[in-house]
């Protein structure tokens, strides 16, 4: 069954079936059996076949891709858990903003490994709404965002109070700012509409990328103070009256002694080292 999903993931996403059979090492002829018994348990068309545009999936098509791609998901996380059951060893995911794993985190990781050698870890770098959701929905996930969320349903810790600059040339026409739903943006936005500046936009989901452009000496815009180490010393700043608390959240608070509360006690002495 596995398989035929991801047979039929693959010509969705490329919309051929010979371009499919080629990256999945079949034959055309095995893809179009595939997708054929996809049809036949679900008793629907899920493509609509035309010799010179390709495949395009119906609209039951473009229901079952999401489908699909939730069944493998699924799949491998069950794998991930009954590998975990049997090696004893435990899981937990750390989504971190881009200013915190850039400029926050990256410092103690080795001591992290080494305190918890019986943990296996993800380390995710998200915005903070991707951070948001992903803490509602799954088990195990720790998310250091760069803002606190105020929801009654999430213990949260706030870790430090992060100073905000504005830098660049402020002759420049141009203003850089994060992607939407980043904990910055907000913060940039905010910073436009006081300051009533109407420049043209530079956007990017990098903080490395926006540390780039204004090495090279092109744009302005508001970060974090602590973005001055990874800056050169000639770069015009100044400081504003804006201030961001980097908080760190959970689904629910963790009991001291157990992995989690000690894992989140770990994080939470250590980031607090970071304050500038």
């Amino acid at each position: 069954m596995l398989s035929l999903l991801h047979t039929y993931v693959t010509v969705y996403e490329l919309r051929n079936f010979s371009k499919a059979a080629e990256m999945l090492y079949l034959s055309q002829p095995t893809v179009s059996v595939h997708i054929q018994k996809l049809e036949e348990m679900t008793d629907t068309p899920l493509f609509i076949r035309n010799e010179k545009k390709g495949v395009e999936p119906t609209e039951f098509g473009e229901m079952f891709y999401i489908k699909a791609l939730n069944l493998i998901k699924d799949w491998g996380s069950t794998l991930d858990e009954i590998k975990q059951k049997k090696t004893n060893r435990k899981h937990y995911t750390i989504l971190i903003s881009h200013s915190i794993a850039e400029m926050y985190f990256n410092n103690f990781i080795p001591s992290l490994i080494l305190t918890f050698s019986e943990f296996d870890f993800d380390f995710l770098v998200k915005n903070s709404e991707e951070i948001i959701h992903a803490v509602t929905n799954e088990k195990n996930v720790i998310g250091l965002i760069e803002k606190p969320t105020n929801r009654s349903d999430f213990n949260e810790t706030i870790l430090l109070e992060d100073q905000m600059v504005h830098v660049g040339s402020q002759d420049s026409p141009y203003w850089i700012e994060r992607e939407e739903n980043s904990g910055m943006r907000f913060y940039q936005e905010l910073y436009l509409d006081q300051k009533k500046l109407h420049l043209h936009t530079i956007t990017t989901n990098s903080l490395s990328f926006l540390v780039k452009l204004l090495e090279n000496n092109i744009g302005q815009t508001l970060v974090s103070k602590k973005a001055l180490d990874y800056l050169p010393q000639s770069i015009d700043w100044k400081d504003t009256q804006f201030k961001r608390h980097l908080t760190l959240i959970q689904k629910t608070e963790p009991l001291k002694n157990s992995d989690a509360g000690k894992l989140t006690t770990f994080l939470k002495t250590q980031i607090k080292k970071q304050q500038p």
